[in-house]
């Protein structure tokens, strides 16, 4: 039997492994090699790794002739592992880069300036779906707000009846739509600590604020830290130094409290077109376009405030013994004779939008408290409202394209008590 030469055997290996390469050619397609950033190497790369791999494999089959087939095999794959990770471009190699591994947490007036505006959550208090938490959220989605509606728990009436009589003997108490809203407040409160939220704003279904909003509050953030002494090590956006933020309502005095901090704020309604039992304060005291940052005292109203986790519990704790005539007013007791720390931001950047009286409106608190009963809500929804003391409002430019401010006939909105409410 004769048996072949080894370098006939060499080149019978060579020749075998050319074939049946050139085959494989012919019968798939081409293979590309995926680099990092999900893009193919270069044709004339591939082609240039196929030339070197063809003479590296010659060299190697006809100097290495006394190594098993199984080593030749082994040095082949080492070979071409070798041309893959040297000759491929070294740009873009990894798609993980240290930057992005440890990027810097936003400053606090940037993240002021997030989705939920820098709380850890946008709560809206609400009883219902209706036109209230349609406006909300339509105003909510043109100014890239994320809004929670938890579930309100339905009180009996027997429960609301005796929270409106506690105290009834040492003074003022609540009607009963003003006793229903106040223990909505304290349920939301309960949701807030039984959540572990570290902070949130919570806000009533019909607030309205300014398609500005994200920039109004990076300039709240700047005074509040700079007001209450934020370290620059505390990357919160408002600090922590206060129980309630307010920054919807419908009036706040400046007599009796420690200096405020202003800030210019071009977002502020004009003296004219400005509505509050508070006017003459801020006129006598405010240059136009200029709001402040102070303590609160006799602010009324709870279209918007910050609460954290502790401070929820606190309030909740003060404010379940009733015995006010409204949870605003009971608040506002509370800070102004220092049981809560509370932070104002005056004149307001929220406000609640109302739908025109003349076609029927009238408040569920109003309702529930006697004073008229409210036509059905499709006699109004689709008619533009008002918002007061908001410039360019989120509402009525997601709903009707158009602003809403009071720019006449506001006195007579403040002669009727409108803006109390």
């Amino acid at each position: 039997m004769n048996v072949p030469k080894f370098n006939e055997r060499e080149k019978a290996l060579e020749d075998e492994y050319i074939r049946r390469k050139e085959a494989l050619s012919l019968t798939q397609p081409p293979v590309h090699i995926a680099t990092s950033t999900g893009q193919s190497p270069p044709p004339t790369l591939l082609a240039s790794i196929l030339r070197v791999y063809d003479v590296l494999t010659n060299i190697m089959l006809r100097h290495l002739g006394k190594s098993s087939i199984y080593t030749q095999y082994k040095l082949i794959v080492a070979i071409l592992l070798i041309l893959i990770f040297t000759l491929l471009p070294k740009t873009n190699v990894s798609s993980t880069r240290p930057e992005l591994l440890f990027t810097a947490p936003p400053e606090p007036r940037e993240a002021a300036a997030n989705a939920t505006l820098g709380f850890h959550k946008l709560l809206t208090l609400s009883s219902k779906p209706s036109w209230r938490t349609r406006g909300l959220l339509a105003a909510a989605k043109l100014t890239e707000l994320d809004f929670t509606i938890p579930p309100q728990p339905r009180n009996p009436e027997d429960f609301v009846v005796a929270f409106e009589n506690i105290g009834r003997d040492q003074g003022k108490t609540p009607k009963h739509g003003s006793a229903t809203a106040w223990i909505a407040h304290l349920d939301l409160l309960k949701f807030v600590i039984a959540s572990n939220f570290e902070t949130g704003l919570i806000v009533e279904d019909d607030v309205d604020w300014d398609v500005r909003i994200k920039d109004q509050v990076k300039l709240i953030s700047d005074t509040v830290r700079n007001y209450t002494h934020v370290p620059d090590s505390d990357p919160t956006p408002y600090g922590t130094e206060w129980d309630i933020l307010w920054l919807g309502h419908c009036g706040a005095g400046i007599d009796g409290v420690p200096p405020g901090q202003m800030y210019a704020d071009d977002t502020r309604a004009p003296m004219d077109n400005y509505v509050s039992w508070s006017k003459d304060y801020i006129k006598d005291h405010f240059p136009e376009g200029q709001r402040q940052i102070q303590f609160s005292t006799q602010t009324v109203c709870t279209f918007g405030y910050g609460v954290t986790k502790a401070s929820a519990q606190k309030i909740l704790d003060l404010l379940a013994r009733g015995a006010d005539e409204a949870s605003d007013v009971a608040l506002s007791h509370r800070c102004m004779v220092r049981s809560l720390q509370c932070l104002v931001v005056n004149p307001e950047i929220m406000y609640h939008y109302e739908p025109s009286r003349d076609l029927g409106y009238v408040s569920p608190v109003d309702a529930g408290d006697g004073e008229g009963e409210a036509a059905s809500e499709e006699a109004f929804e689709f008619i533009k409202g008002q918002t007061l003391n908001i410039l360019e409002s989120a509402r009525c430019k997601a709903l009707f394209d158009e602003t809403c401010p009071c720019t006449n006939g506001c006195d007579a909105w403040e002669r009727e008590g409108r803006s109390m409410m």
